[in-house]
């Protein structure tokens, strides 16, 4: 199966949902607005995409005091199924029915993948409340989306861990905990306050499987021009490791700030292309 008959499924689930149902669960989510969208495929592609997931020797290991995960950067043959569905989300078919149900009018896709991919997250893998990078590489457009699609049939329990969090009040209030259910589809607005995590998972047999995208757009989704790069937080409870990523974050986000997107010109897109032949 290729990427164009993937987007086509996914398109038709979107349109069997209705559009007007997703615009008012996006709406009325919350103030990081979001959908979730069950059964995002046929189930026997969605077992499939598990199976033919990448081995975690085939992945890259990104490791610091903000996250632990495991990211693409080579495929197998055996995960070309994969490939073609982490580039479906980039059919205009795709990027015009989000952007209806997100209203969004001026929505681009990212066909280069800039810090999309595939995501593998086992036991004490986690990721630090954070805000994404507000601009694509060259800075040339807004991020404004974040496509989250899960296929781990091995996450089951509550228990388990590997939640997407979303902290729309801030960290100092409640969190809205989303699990990373098998062929479970989330679409999360992201801005200069869409504070989002995951927590650690718990479970030694638990592997969180995560292909992800992301959409842009040429108008900010404030009234205003802003840019900040990736900034990281503690989780509460977490005072000097929260002290220290805030300091990074400020740092770092001056230091581009300055730069423009000289940094941008010379970075390898797409985790899964950084060393493919």
């Amino acid at each position: 199966m290729n990427r164009k008959e993937i987007a086509s499924l996914i398109v038709k689930r979107i349109e069997e949902i209705s559009i007007k149902q997703l615009q008012n669960q996006y709406r009325d989510s919350s103030k990081i607005n979001h959908i979730v969208i069950d059964d995002l495929l046929p189930s026997e592609i969605a077992l499939k995409l598990d199976d033919h997931f990448p081995e975690k020797q085939n992945l890259s290991l990104l490791s610091g005091p903000q996250e632990r995960k495991y990211v693409a950067v080579d495929w197998e043959s055996k995960s070309k199924l994969v490939e073609e569905c982490l580039y479906a989300f980039q059919d205009e078919r795709i990027i015009t029915i989000i952007s209806k149900v997100c209203q969004i009018d001026d929505l681009y896709g990212d066909p280069e993948l800039y810090a999309g991919g595939l995501s593998y997250m086992n036991k004490g893998c986690f990721l630090n409340p954070h805000i994404d990078n507000s601009h694509d590489r060259l800075r040339e457009k807004y991020r404004r989306l974040n496509l989250l699609y899960y296929v781990s049939t091995s996450l089951s329990k509550i228990s388990d861990g590997g939640d997407l969090l979303l902290f729309p009040d801030g960290l100092k209030f409640d969190e809205i905990k989303i699990p990373a259910k098998f062929n479970r589809l989330v679409i999360m607005r992201t801005d200069n306050k869409s504070i989002h995590a995951v927590n650690p998972i718990q479970s030694s047999i638990a592997i969180r499987k995560c292909i992800s995208n992301y959409y842009f757009s040429l108008s900010s989704p404030l009234s205003h021009d802003y840019y900040h790069s990736t900034s990281f937080r503690g989780f509460r409870g977490e005072k000097y490791k929260d002290l220290y990523l805030r300091l990074n974050a400020k740092l770092r986000t001056s230091i581009k700030s300055i730069s423009g997107n000289l940094f941008g010109r010379f970075i390898s897109t797409g985790h899964h292309r950084k060393i493919k032949k």
